[in-house]
């Protein structure tokens, strides 16, 4: 049989390449707002209403919403998971090697 649905896929790695793209754009947007307070000549060559301010809020936006819905789906498939599983075997944390060597 094969794997669960949620060890197959890399959910871990997921949030992290969304949670750097969250920083990128917050980061940018972070950027984008020092520059309007200063009034720097540069802010109204690149940033603001431009490309890049576009560019930070949609990878913002979209990486925040990613966040979310992914460890939504995570949660959601590891519940799923471990109610589906019928191991009825509790764990042992000794092997029954150990306990016979405590006995003699």
């Amino acid at each position: 049989m094969s794997k669960p649905l949620v060890d197959r896929i890399p959910f871990a790695k997921i949030l992290v390449v969304l949670a750097v793209a969250f920083g990128l754009g917050l980061g940018l947007c972070g950027l984008d707002f020092f520059l309007l307070l200063r009034g720097s000549q540069t802010h109204t060559q690149g940033f603001g209403v431009g490309p890049i301010g576009v560019l930070s809020l949609t990878v913002l936006i979209l990486s925040g919403i990613g966040l979310v819905v992914a460890t939504i789906v995570w949660v959601v498939l590891a519940v799923a998971g471990s109610a589906s599983r019928k191991n009825s075997e509790p764990q042992q944390l000794l092997d029954d090697k150990d306990n016979e060597d405590f006995k003699g």
